[in-house]
């Protein structure tokens, strides 16, 4: 038998985690398992497909209050009165905005993975603390399929307060 020599402070760290793993919500995963953030990011799509919006250096305006109000400040009008907006067709809504410096973009949103977590807590904390550096950050639990690595790790976390890897 070996020993292996860690601090007081590593040690409690390991213990807590180990009592996190046996009692968390497993979602019905086997292990291994891990936890991650997942985010909905922006990415291009080709024209007539997906969401359509208009980009001016990177802001974003897709709803018809906004096309409007983009309008309104080019063409310097007033607020107030909308019969100036109202006699304009869509195709001259989009040459004003084109000479504006819009362009118009499609979008859609995927799911982005970031991170690994051994337990839910850890994920939720990390999200708390950092939530200005995702887009709609959630925890997402992902299976670490066959992963020889990462099942020994578990293992050895779970059985540290007498748990188990499969229950």
């Amino acid at each position: 038998m070996r020993i292996i020599k860690i601090s007081d402070d590593i040690y409690e760290q390991l213990i807590q985690i180990s009592k996190e793993l046996n009692s968390q919500n497993n979602r019905s995963t086997a292990m291994p398992y891990f936890f991650q953030i997942q985010t909905n990011e922006r990415i291009a799509v080709p024209y007539g497909c997906g969401n359509e919006a208009w980009n001016n250096d990177g802001s974003l305006i897709e709803s018809d209050e906004e096309i409007k109000e983009a309008i309104y400040n080019y063409k310097d009008w007033d607020k107030e009165n909308d019969s100036d907006y109202e006699l304009l067709n869509d195709y001259e809504r989009e040459e004003i905005l084109t000479d504006a410096g819009w362009s118009k973009v499609n979008y859609n949103y995927e799911h982005k993975y970031q991170n690994a977590f051994f337990t839910e807590k850890a994920c939720k904390e990390h999200i708390k603390l950092n939530h200005y550096h995702y887009h709609e950050p959630v925890d997402y639990l992902s299976h670490a399929f066959r992963n020889p690595e990462m099942e020994l790790i578990m293992k050895f976390l779970c059985e540290l307060t007498d748990g188990k890897l499969y229950k």
